[in-house]
């Protein structure tokens, strides 16, 4: 996962690439990215230690997925990481990339706070 840390936490590039420059389809799909990313993680955490794999399993994948289209490679390097470890049933190492994930997930939440883009999150 070393590699890992050498990825970007966001992407501008890659970001307006994927959404076609359109700025404001970017903005709203980051907006929603980070408004639902720590609901997503609880309920991760909570399938885990429910032992109900096949549904975290399912909820990595639907995240990887959404990850596609928001240019956050670093995030989307452990999600993919952790969904490859899922799908081989490598379960031991399921905490510490759970715990990978949530450090990540903060990184990004900080790193658009820093740059103002949650005001719209503020104003709900």
């Amino acid at each position: 996962m070393k590699d890992i840390d050498q990825l970007p936490i966001f992407d501008v590039q890659w970001s307006a690439t994927l959404t076609a420059d359109k700025q404001k389809l970017l903005d709203d799909i980051l907006i929603f990215l980070v408004k639902e990313l720590p609901l997503d993680l609880a309920l991760m955490k909570q399938l885990y230690h429910q032992e109900k794999h096949q549904e975290l399993k399912q909820q990595i994948h639907k995240l990887h997925g959404a990850l596609c289209y928001c240019g956050v490679p670093r995030l989307k390097a452990i999600v993919m990481h952790l969904e490859s470890k899922l799908k081989n049933n490598v379960i031991d190492t399921i905490p510490t990339l759970l715990n990978r994930l949530d450090n990540e997930v903060k990184c990004l939440m900080e790193y658009w706070t820093a740059r103002q883009l949650l005001s719209p999150l503020q104003k709900e």
